[in-house]
């Protein structure tokens, strides 16, 4: 068998152009029956099949994505990449990993590099389309990078920017959370954690005072706190907490990070978690389930949000149209972090 067989060769031996055979390749329809039969048999002869490169310029489509990221080592990034990377590659594309460590200058020089690369299209998670303000500088950046490929936001967005968006329904899991903190009689309730100006700590506490007002519960702003998304945020967090004169029998926390932190320092001080204070974290990262003694959280969908995203991605790549806003529901994951308060601890 001939080795290394190229268009050029199977149209030299079908007497035709190498652009005949590229359209027989796209299915093209402007090739007579007979040339494509032809054609298809010296194919098949040599068992041909383009490798990337040729694909790419038959096709037009690198076959690749872009997905930036801007922490790695977040397991609520890593894991709905992963799952993201898994979706696009049974879908036939390839993707590169781009993470941007919370830098927004770092954030720009991957969006050039992955137009650079031509890749088909982007995923962009955290950073820029997490702040509450919108920098005009990086929307015009990011309208000049619209203008050249697809981009698909997650859980995120941008003022002066009409991208898709795919997100999942953080204010319906912090609604739930506290649907469940009521009927377990809980009155006093504490938010811990994130920082001010980004949208995926400043949705979940404008929910946490609707569903509180909803069930005509007190909202004690000396509890609403902000220091981090991390561990350490959370146990400087519950430090401060644990000074005030009125504490609370329950803590809702930005992300399971922070929970674990809360956690590790009421433990600390001898305060026992669910028998003293309930703590509920979010994101259901693999920790929460193992961490003691089981943190109840709020599941961020990962494999529908990552397919979700991936798919509206690919519509867009190949020319069709796709749903411009989607919501992926959450769902509260029930563990041991979080149970009912006796009703000499409601009358306090």
């Amino acid at each position: 068998m001939k080795k290394n067989i190229t268009i050029y060769d199977i149209a030299k031996e079908a007497n035709v152009s190498p652009s005949t055979v590229s359209r027989v390749l796209t299915g093209n329809e402007r090739v007579k029956p007979v040339t494509k039969q032809k054609v298809e048999a010296i194919i098949e002869k040599y068992n041909f099949r383009p490798n990337s490169l040729a694909r790419s310029l038959l096709y037009k489509q690198s076959k690749m994505i872009g997905i930036i990221l801007p922490d790695i080592n977040h397991p609520f990034f890593s894991t709905l990449v992963q799952k993201c990377e898994a979706h696009a590659l049974s879908l036939g594309y390839t993707s590169f990993l781009c993470n941007s460590m919370n830098d927004t200058n770092v954030e720009s020089t991957y969006l050039q590099n992955l137009i650079d690369k031509q890749v088909d299209g982007i995923l962009f998670l955290g950073g820029r389309i997490n702040q509450v303000d919108t920098d005009p500088k990086l929307a015009e950046e990011m309208n000049s990078i619209m203008d050249r490929v697809p981009v698909v936001f997650v859980n995120g967005e941008m003022a002066g920017v009409d991208a898709h968006v795919i997100q999942t329904d953080e204010k319906e899991g912090i609604t739930n959370v506290i649907d469940l903190l009521h009927n377990f009689n809980h009155q006093r309730i504490a938010f811990l954690g994130g920082e001010e100006g980004v949208t995926s700590r400043e949705v979940k506490v404008n929910a946490f005072k609707e569903a509180l007002a909803r069930h005509h519960l007190p909202v004690h702003e000396q509890w609403i706190m902000n220091e981090g998304f991390d561990i350490e945020s959370g146990e400087e967090l519950a430090n401060q907490l644990l000074y005030l004169n009125e504490k609370p029998t329950a803590i809702v926390c930005v992300n399971d990070f922070v929970a674990i932190g809360v956690i590790k320092t009421l433990n600390k001080f001898g305060i026992s978690v669910p028998d003293d204070i309930s703590v509920i974290g979010f994101d259901d990262i693999y920790l929460a389930k193992d961490f003691p003694p089981g943190i109840t959280s709020v599941s961020q969908n990962y494999q529908e949000l990552g397919k979700t995203a991936v798919d509206v991605l690919v519509k867009l790549i190949n020319g069709e149209s796709a749903q411009k806003h989607s919501i992926v529901p959450t769902k509260l994951q029930l563990r041991n972090s979080c149970q009912l308060v006796k009703r000499e601890e409601v009358d306090k």
